[in-house]
């Protein structure tokens, strides 16, 4: 962390500091030997904890299986663990509103409030502990707090900035040195809190792993992105952003997503009474979540076709891959067989293709694949299939197709290339040339068996093609 903005956080005599009860819960719950009695003790010491987590104990969202008729009853419902937790929770949440109260705290404590729900949804739908979560959901921005107590108006300009929560972080890190992650960690360290709940500030902020994992620190992360899809119920954006975040960090697909929206929807009634914040018109948040599951659907579905996309081109080139490739000539082959429509298959290779690798290097190797894949692509119809099939061997399907028109195509085709100039850089050029093997099926009278058959003759013309010299355009005149 920034040692400058230490200083500065040092020495701000307004930060925020836990109220006297939360500091008495923070000693119980490092405390190994911490005992219900002592947790009621400290509780009852404050009539509005007291009250909240009586009201709690016998709430739909703690799910108690008998009622507590007294604050001792609901400790000894919630267990030690869960009760040190809710209540460090809410008193927590009520010294530090009233004692920095504004509109831009009043914002700041819904969207922490919406993503503790959204914790404690998120650990019941995964089986994750949904009391350390929800208290982990309401301080993973306590940092704001921090800076916007420390700085004051130079943080209010910064954020003013801010399009978003995840611009806003971005902004702090270069204008401060540090995140609101980061001093939110610091700060909890200094409260004495369990370090758990320290480390999430920062986990929660960083870029999830390269597979979903869902854990604590993921739902945590997502939490911030549901709270925002309630409190920016006009920004398609959020919504948009609250898939890709819950895709990414937790798998979850349309479906769940729209069973977590929902269900905190459900829950937005009770969370409000117990932080006494009024959050979402009811009416108003139905709406908003029929909305944001059209788009998530929507989104859901663009997404899928995107990746189904990606997962039949060529990572290099983007042509189609040979797998795509080889699907598509079984059921053209098909088609064209129980129709009796002709199809034209043509395998294509870069002559001398290793001379400029050793020439030029694997980067120029590499770039010119590339443009002969946009030469090629720009002379075929959208219902050809392009594909690279390997190394520097391309395949072409032509659909409906006789071999004699197929064999204008590739005519142009091969001129293109061979005229094309690479450039490898002010003063160096090159040209390249290709070999081409066409094989015909349905042409006249020619016919194969089997659609393998005809990849393998268009195959031997290219053989033909290369050995009788190169840069040629061969026909199959055999058959299978």
């Amino acid at each position: 962390m920034n040692e400058d903005l230490i200083r500065q956080l040092k020495c701000c005599t307004t930060l925020p500091t836990p109220p006297s009860t939360a500091v008495r819960i923070i000693e119980l719950a490092n405390s190994p030997n911490a005992s219900l009695m002592q947790i009621a003790d400290a509780v009852a010491f404050d009539p509005a904890l007291a009250a909240k987590m009586l009201k709690v104990a016998n709430s739909p969202l703690y799910n108690a299986r008998r009622s507590a008729g007294n604050v001792r009853q609901a400790i000894s419902l919630m267990g030690t663990h869960a009760a040190i937790t809710i209540a460090l929770s809410f008193s927590l949440v009520g010294g530090l509103k009233s004692a920095q109260h504004n509109a831009k705290t009043n914002v700041f404590w819904k969207r922490s409030i919406l993503s503790a729900l959204a914790c404690r949804v998120l650990a019941q739908h995964f089986r994750l502990p949904a009391d350390d979560l929800l208290l982990a959901g309401l301080l993973q921005d306590i940092g704001i707090i921090a800076l916007q107590t420390a700085l004051s108006e130079r943080y209010d300009e910064l954020a003013a900035n801010a399009v978003d929560h995840d611009t806003l972080l971005q902004i702090e890190r270069e204008l401060l040195g540090s995140g609101h992650d980061e001093v939110g960690y610091w700060l909890l360290k200094r409260w004495h809190l369990p370090d758990q709940l320290a480390v999430s500030c920062l986990t929660s902020h960083i870029q999830p792993a390269s597979e979903p994992v869902p854990d604590a620190n993921s739902c945590v992360a997502v939490s911030g992105y549901l709270a925002d899809v309630f409190l920016k119920p006009d920004d398609p954006v959020a919504t948009l952003k609250a898939t890709n975040a819950g895709a990414r960090w937790l798998g979850l697909d349309a479906q769940a997503l729209t069973d977590i929206i929902e269900a905190m929807r459900h829950g937005l009634k009770e969370i409000e009474d117990l932080f006494d914040i009024p959050l979402i018109d009811a009416a108003h948040a139905e709406a908003l979540v029929a909305e944001a599951k059209e788009l998530i659907f929507v989104a859901n579905l663009r997404q899928m076709r995107e990746i189904e996309e990606r997962s039949q081109r060529d990572a290099l080139t983007g042509a189609y891959n040979r797998t795509y490739f080889d699907d598509a000539l079984i059921r053209e082959f098909e088609l064209a067989t129980r129709h009796g429509w002709p199809l034209s298959v043509a395998v294509i290779d870069v002559d001398h293709f290793k001379q400029i690798n050793d020439t030029y290097g694997h980067a120029v190797g590499d770039a010119t694949l590339q443009s002969l894949t946009r030469v090629i692509q720009s002379q075929i119809r959208n219902g050809d299939v392009f594909a690279r099939y390997g190394g520097e061997e391309f395949t072409l399907l032509f659909p409906g197709t006789p071999g004699e028109a197929a064999a204008k195509v590739l005519s142009r085709i091969r001129e293109t290339i061979a005229a094309f100039h690479h450039t490898v850089d002010a003063e160096t050029a090159f040209k390249v040339t290709i070999s081409i093997g066409l094989a015909c099926h349905l042409n006249t009278s020619t016919s194969f068996q089997r659609a393998q058959n005809l990849i393998n003759a268009a195959d031997q013309a290219l053989y033909i093609a290369k050995s009788s010299g190169r840069n040629k355009l061969e026909e199959a005149t055999i058959h299978f």
